[in-house]
């Protein structure tokens, strides 16, 4: 009955002319009388009994279109013109008809009743509007905020949830077991579940913060979900106890967390390697005089910081082994293709061997411009890479300079070239200081110095 009373609430014309209180509200219902009235001299002569059924449509018109006031000054002016025709002309106590005047005061009632009635419609009609508005609202906010609903009857141990839950948990039923939901929840985190249900429910302690599980869809796809619980009393404490809550879908915000631990994890190993790195080169960096040691220190940390900013241009993803070449042969970029030959096909150097690919180049490079074949005008570079099969190439070849020969003493710059290479990529180092100028050929298997395509 009440839908019913709902539903016919809100069949009314909203008009902002004729909207309640407004002047164009009394002027309905004074129009409206007024025709009434007329239909009622028209029809008067031909049919009895008519005196006040004209007068009915326009107080339940009056009142459905402006509500309570134009409806109650349609029953005044709707009894004072009935009274006209009911009651005698002139001022005497002596009525002929005295029906008649019975009929008026029934009238009066069942005319004030109806405004009474029509206007607890329009209230509950409004009220439904307002209510289902206050509803949208709601369900779009969540939508917007990706949040799905639910609730928890205690009593029938069922679950109802709206539209996003039911895809969250991929269930296509309106209510559910919690049994059901419970064969859902991953079994590592069953247990945490059913205590956290217990908790939401106690009445002495209610929780209302998130707690995250792991999901398994029909699909067996794992999500993992966040929940909020909150427990709430309709009517008596002890018999009409609620759990409500929303469900989020955030297995996106977990995997990005689990990325960025084991990004800072990785930052940390790098960190670590990065700073033996540099106490190998503070402490192989061995001059006589302070100036020499920090011309040399910097200049490797230089190299150094070069390569790292290659691999934070590709977030850590390897390093092309061209840009590679080019930025430690920077000195000299003017150069390149003409004295300086720079070959190779487009290979992507794994982020170990390119920081010690990286320095030995600097050590070749810095040699070469000191005493090799750039430090005259007439010699000239090759660095050519490449794979042939499972295993990996580069080599660095000096010509036209004058002639070199193999340090007096074994120093850093040996070190860097030959042996710390050979251990970052497990491969082989063959340094030649021939008469015509060095010669640097790196051979190592291709997995352990390029970084895996995909």
């Amino acid at each position: 009955m009440r839908e019913i009373t709902n539903r016919l609430a809100l069949i009314y014309i909203d008009v902002p002319v004729l909207r309640p209180g407004t002047i164009g509200a009394y002027l309905l219902a004074l129009v409206s009388v007024g025709v009434a009235t007329v239909l009622r001299l028209a029809m008067g002569p031909y049919v009895e009994g008519l005196q006040f059924a004209t007068y009915l449509p326009a107080v339940i018109l009056t009142t459905l279109i402006s509500g309570v006031g134009a409806g109650l000054l349609s029953v005044v002016l709707s009894v004072a013109a009935a009274a006209f025709f009911v009651l005698p002309p002139h001022l005497s106590f002596y009525v002929e008809k005295p029906g008649d005047v019975l009929a008026l005061l029934l009238y009066t009632m069942v005319m004030l009743f109806t405004v009474a009635v029509i206007t607890g419609m329009r209230l509950a009609g409004e009220r439904s509007r307002d209510q289902q508005a206050s509803k949208d609202r709601l369900q779009f906010t969540l939508d917007m905020a990706q949040l799905g609903s639910w609730r928890y009857d205690p009593r029938r141990r069922v679950v109802s949830g709206d539209s996003r839950f039911k895809e969250i948990f991929d269930v296509t039923t309106d209510e559910l077991p919690i049994e059901d939901i419970k064969k859902l929840v991953h079994p590592d985190d069953a247990e945490r579940f059913l205590a956290e249900r217990k908790a939401a429910t106690d009445p002495t302690n209610p929780r209302r913060s998130p707690h995250e599980y792991r999901v398994r869809r029909r699909d067996r796809e794992v999500r993992w979900v966040e929940v909020r619980w909150f427990l709430y009393f309709d009517g008596d404490r002890h018999e009409r106890e609620t759990v409500v809550g929303t469900v989020q879908d955030i297995t996106e915000r977990k995997e990005r967390e689990e990325r960025e631990r084991l990004f800072m994890s990785e930052i940390n190993h790098r960190a670590k390697n990065m700073l033996s790195v540099v106490d190998a080169i503070a402490h192989q960096t061995a001059t006589r005089t302070p100036e020499v040691f920090i011309e040399r220190f910097s200049e490797r940390i230089q190299a150094l910081a070069a390569n790292q900013d290659l691999l934070i241009l590709n977030a850590w993803h390897g390093v092309e082994t061209e840009d590679l070449v080019r930025a430690q042969l920077a000195p000299f970029a003017d150069l390149i293709g003409s004295r300086i030959v720079v070959s190779g096909p487009k290979l992507r150097l794994n982020a170990a061997s390119a920081q010690a690919i990286g320095l030995a180049l600097h050590e070749l490079t810095t040699n070469a411009g000191k005493y090799g074949a750039l430090s005259k005008d007439m010699g000239g570079l090759d660095v050519r890479w490449g794979t042939e099969g499972e295993t990996f190439t580069m080599s660095w070849t000096e010509r036209d300079g004058p002639p070199v020969s193999p340090p007096q003493r074994r120093g850093f710059g040996t070190v860097v070239m030959k042996e710390m290479v050979e251990r970052s990529v497990n491969g082989t180092v063959d340094l030649e200081y021939s008469p015509s100028g060095v010669t640097w050929r790196l051979t190592c298997p291709a997995a352990n110095a390029l970084e895996p395509t995909a």
